[in-house]
């Protein structure tokens, strides 16, 4: 194990933990309808407060009610064992196992109890997340391409893949790394950068220590758009439909279609999604103005601004603010 601090922190009761203990029952703090017509969604949200990737820890003292994300799943295994039920399908997980779940993967986690200790790792949908994988060999591997494929509306998200990390201390270590990281108090300057290259360094990793995989992508499109969409991500401030198209040859109309066809979504829909994302940074990491946003992430007044988080969180910048700071 990678530090006996982290080996504490993990074993701590939380909230939730001890209310599950107390009460002998599942607590449902996210107040999601698990009873009721389609499996619930994960709210978003919750998680993506400091940064592209996420880190929480599976409440102990209970299940896990069925359910699905809009952004990729890893479920490390740090001490214990516990039974997952993914698409109706029974996975055991013991110390060491890893599995990682595409977006729209439906599944349940069996009680967990006192040395059970599960450790969920979340990659945000539409984060630039080409950018981590600068170190991987292949242009794109399974495990890569599973986790950039999570913001393509147009191919199918059923994936995952299985690991077994136990007895393989480089790739142990790396992602025991990113917890710690993760877990961290308030993020510091560069640390979410610093966990984008500890999970490409895991990345090439994991390719040799694959025990299991559900993979279908369904499109071979989304690969050839990948530098494209990853410049848009770098230079959200600034770039329009023409800059872009100019840059990489391709007349505007066509690659706003090109884009359309590998993804789902077309130019104006990734750009408003990554400086939303940025603008979510900001709100919830600095002390910056609804006007400073605007113009950081490309907009001359605040009105786009407001009508970005209505058009994608129903709520105002403001209502926004004040709501993640009573988290």
């Amino acid at each position: 194990m990678f530090s006996q601090r982290l080996d504490r922190i993990l074993h701590e009761h939380n909230e939730v933990e001890r209310r599950q203990l107390s009460t002998v029952s599942n607590f449902n703090y996210m107040n999601l309808d698990f009873s009721h017509g389609a499996v619930p969604q994960m709210p978003e949200w919750i998680f993506f407060k400091d940064g592209s990737i996420a880190v929480t820890k599976s409440n102990r003292f209970s299940y896990v009610p069925e359910h699905t994300h809009s952004f990729i799943e890893m479920n490390y295994m740090y001490s214990g064992r516990c039974t997952q039920y993914i698409n109706n399908e029974l996975v055991e997980l013991h110390q060491g196992s890893l599995v990682m779940l595409d977006k729209a993967v439906p599944h349940r986690i069996s009680y967990t109890d006192e040395d059970d200790i599960l450790v969920n790792i979340l990659v945000q949908e539409h984060a630039d997340i080409t950018s981590m994988f600068t170190m991987v060999p292949e242009s794109l591997n399974v495990i890569s391409q599973l986790i950039a494929n999570v913001g393509n509306a147009s191919t199918l998200h059923d994936n995952l893949i299985v690991f077994d990390l136990q007895g393989h201390a480089v790739p142990t270590n790396l992602i025991e790394v990113l917890i710690e990281q993760g877990l961290a108090g308030r993020p510091t300057v560069g640390r979410n950068r610093a966990m984008e290259l500890v999970l490409s360094a895991l990345v090439i990793e994991l390719k040799a220590l694959i025990s299991k995989s559900v993979i279908d992508f369904g499109n071979i499109q989304a690969e050839q758009v990948a530098p494209i969409i990853s410049y848009i991500n770098r230079h959200y401030a600034t770039v329009s439909l023409v800059s872009v198209a100019d840059r990489f040859g391709y007349n505007p109309n066509y690659l706003s279609n090109k884009l359309k066809k590998a993804t789902g979504e077309g130019f104006q829909e990734l750009l408003d999604r990554r400086r939303l994302i940025e603008a979510q940074k900001m709100m919830n990491g600095t002390d910056c103005s609804n006007q400073e946003i605007s113009e950081a992430i490309g907009y001359r007044n605040v009105t786009s601004l407001f009508r970005l988080f209505n058009k994608y969180l129903g709520a105002t910048p403001d209502d926004y603010r004040s709501k993640n700071r009573q988290l």
